[in-house]
C-alpha cells in the first residue's frame, strides 16, 4: 500500500492517539504496571512456603528442588530447578534402544526368511508346471507311436 491509502490510515492512526479516551488508557494501563515493592513479610512467607515445600519433596523422595545461594551478592536467593534424571535412567535408555535395534534385526530377517519361502514355492510350482508339461508332451509323442504308458 503506497500514496494517498497509506497517508490516510498513518492520519487515522494518529487521530486515534491524539483521541483523549486513549490517552485515559495510556495512564489507566501506565499506572497499572508500575512497580511495587513487595513486603518484607511477603517475600518471607514466601521463602517459608519454598522451603517446606522443599522439605516435602525431600521427603517424597522427587518433584522440584529448591537450589539455595549463598556469598556473591544475596545470602538469601533460592532458585527453583526440575529434578535430575536419575543414574539408571540412561542405562535404562540404552536397554531399550538396544532391544529395538535387535527386534527391529529380528523382524526384518523373519520378513526376507518369509519372502525367500515365498519365492522358493513359486518356484517349485512353475518346475512342477514345466515337468507335468513335458511329460504330458512325451506321453503324447510315445501315444502317437503306438506306445501307450497307462498300463492296468
Amino acid at each position: 500500500m503506497n500514496g494517498p491509502e497509506e497517508r490516510d490510515q498513518r492520519t487515522e492512526m494518529r487521530d486515534e492517539l491524539d483521541d483523549p479516551r486513549m490517552k485515559e488508557f495510556e495512564q489507566a494501563l501506565g499506572r497499572a504496571m508500575k512497580r511495587v515493592e513487595v513486603r518484607a513479610e511477603t517475600t518471607a512467607k514466601f521463602l517459608a512456603l519454598a522451603e517446606e515445600a522443599e522439605r516435602e519433596r525431600v521427603a517424597a523422595g522427587g518433584g522440584i528442588r529448591l537450589i539455595k545461594f549463598s556469598g556473591y551478592t544475596w545470602n538469601w536467593g533460592r532458585v527453583l530447578a526440575m529434578p535430575r534424571p536419575r543414574g539408571w535412567m540412561g542405562g535404562a535408555i540404552a536397554a531399550v534402544l538396544t532391544i529395538g535395534v535387535f527386534a527391529g534385526a529380528h523382524i526384518h530377517e523373519q520378513h526376507e526368511q518369509h519372502e525367500r519361502q515365498v519365492m522358493a514355492q513359486q518356484q517349485f510350482e512353475t518346475a512342477e508346471r514345466i515337468t507335468d508339461e513335458t511329460l504330458e508332451r512325451t506321453k503324447a509323442q510315445l501315444e502317437r507311436k503306438g506306445i501307450y504308458l497307462d498300463q492296468q
